[in-house]
């Protein structure tokens, strides 16, 4: 019988699609950049399985067992290949399993870890992947989010620069949540209708002035900063939008910040 204190059980809700999860779990690349190592494994099992980690002097050395893709479980062995413990906690020498489930508009993720050499070793590597899914969290969110914006970013330009009252809101209902929150120096308001009625007078207390996005979008853990530049008649003014989003782009609430 295996000794329960030598077994790591988690579980953690991720704000991200299970197709997204399963890609970072699967594929090398991605899966290095959730580490922060160099990650080496073909995708079927058998595959060697090498993680190196320069920074801490420690190689981590297995094999794939399972990779089903259908019920998105994976299975490796998990040990030292080369740096502290090596001799007590050698390359494959533990289970380690993940399963990835769909669970409300993102999906769980199930972490066992057995065959841990000691209590003592289980606590250590308890903390360890509790740190590493919270990374898991913010990689695949960044992934999903950092793509709903794109889709919904530019709608969100064009029913600022709209004059039209009926496209103006349909490009809203196409971006935002109907209880969007909305909030800067100018306004503090709740809904799709009174923020387009908000921006209507923008453009007649401020005529001829449009709004563009500049640089890169900034995302994490659900939230984004958005660079924008009015331009118009006179001097123009730039800043950053504050969005909270769900992981498929919808905006959520929107604090705009003005510089100088």
């Amino acid at each position: 019988m295996e000794d329960d204190a030598n077994v790591i059980e988690l579980s953690v809700e991720i704000d991200a699609s299970p197709e997204t999860v399963w890609a970072i779990l699967t594929e090398p690349d991605l899966f290095s950049v959730w580490m922060q190592g160099e990650v080496t494994f073909e995708p079927h099992p058998g595959s060697a399985f090498r993680a190196a980690f320069p920074n801490f002097n420690v190689v981590i050395g297995g094999e794939i067992v399972t990779l089903d893709a259908v019920t998105r479980h994976l299975q490796l062995t998990w040990g030292t290949e080369s740096g502290p413990k090596a001799d007590t906690y050698p390359a494959g020498s533990s289970l380690l399993e993940f399963r990835v489930t769909p669970a409300g508009s993102g999906c769980r993720v199930d972490l066992r870890h057995s065959g841990l050499p000691s209590p003592e070793a289980a606590r250590e590597q308890e903390g360890g992947w509790h740190f590493q899914l919270s990374r898991l969290n913010l990689e695949a969110n960044r992934i999903d989010l950092g793509a709903g914006l794109e889709r919904t970013l530019p709608d969100w330009i064009a029913a600022w620069n709209d004059q039209d009252a009926e496209t103006r809101l349909a490009a809203l209902r196409r971006c935002c949540a109907d209880d969007i929150t909305f909030r800067d120096d100018w306004t503090g308001l709740t809904g799709i209708d009174l923020l387009s009625m908000h921006i209507a007078s923008c453009h007649q207390y401020m005529p001829g002035y449009s709004l563009e996005h500049t640089g890169d979008v900034r995302v994490c853990r659900g939230e984004a900063l958005v660079g924008w530049r009015a331009t118009g008649p006179a001097d123009g003014s730039e800043g950053f939008n504050h969005i909270q989003a769900d992981p498929d782009g919808t905006i959520r609430r929107v604090t705009g910040f003005q510089k100088g």
